[in-house]
């Protein structure tokens, strides 16, 4: 499991967004380079071609650990063979998917680029609709209310508002600015018939204090552990 970290989920209390009941935590690969001046929420994005196959190869080793979890993927892999990896996945025991690390994570220039070559959150989501429709319960990274739009069309069941790399230029972007970009990403789905849970990354302190969360946040996934 020395592979992997992990994500903690926690929601408001009496967060009325139980059906389903959420995932207690997010695990995705470690990355493949890991500093003290490079965020590992960052660091996650940094090109492993192996990523897929060393995710697979931790899970592999103790699914029964985590069968509560949803498994982070890059979804927008132009290599992923994802009816293969999800009868893998069920094969496993693992019920939910979010695609983390995600190409909204990139800056919007970099994400375009992505785009014109297909390779950008609109995979990304339609992947998680064949996974939705292979019955696995999915959770979708976005970043404004663009891709909020375009997210909750493959049927999530929570979206996670994620901040983009240059967010984090001068440090942990702040609470402040996180739950600005959920609120325009609430009332961007407000527009459409979804409804379902808003959450944002926060620290430990943030996850133990839910009386200063802003009002557009049901919820917080806390930033990566180490397994």
């Amino acid at each position: 499991m020395l592979n992997l970290m992990f994500w903690q989920i926690t929601l408001r209390s009496g967060c009325e967004w139980t059906a389903p009941p959420l995932p207690k935590a997010v695990a995705t690969i470690t990355p493949p380079f890991r500093s003290g001046d490079l965020p590992d929420e960052v660091g996650l994005l940094l090109p492993n071609k192996d990523s897929l196959a060393a995710t697979l190869r931790a899970v592999e080793s103790d699914p029964e650990k985590l069968r509560d979890h949803a498994l982070g993927l890059f979804l927008a892999d132009p290599f992923l063979n994802l009816r293969l990896e999800i009868d893998r996945l069920k094969r496993l025991g693992l019920g939910w998917v979010i695609n983390l690390p995600s190409t909204e994570q990139q800056d919007p220039e970099f994400s375009q680029q992505l785009a014109d070559v297909g390779l950008d959150c609109g995979l990304e989501y339609d992947r998680l609709a064949a996974c939705r429709a292979a019955g696995l319960g999915v959770i979708a990274v976005v970043a404004d209310a663009g891709s909020a739009r375009l997210a909750v069309a493959s049927g999530p069941s929570a979206l996670v508002v994620m901040p983009r790399v240059a967010d984090f230029a001068a440090g942990f972007p702040s609470f402040r600015q996180r739950g600005a970009a959920a609120l325009a990403v609430r009332r961007a789905v407000a527009e459409t018939p979804w409804r379902g849970p808003i959450l944002t990354l926060g620290d430990k302190t943030e996850t133990e204090h839910a009386g200063i969360w802003p009002e557009a946040l049901d919820g917080l996934i806390r930033r990566p552990e180490p397994a």
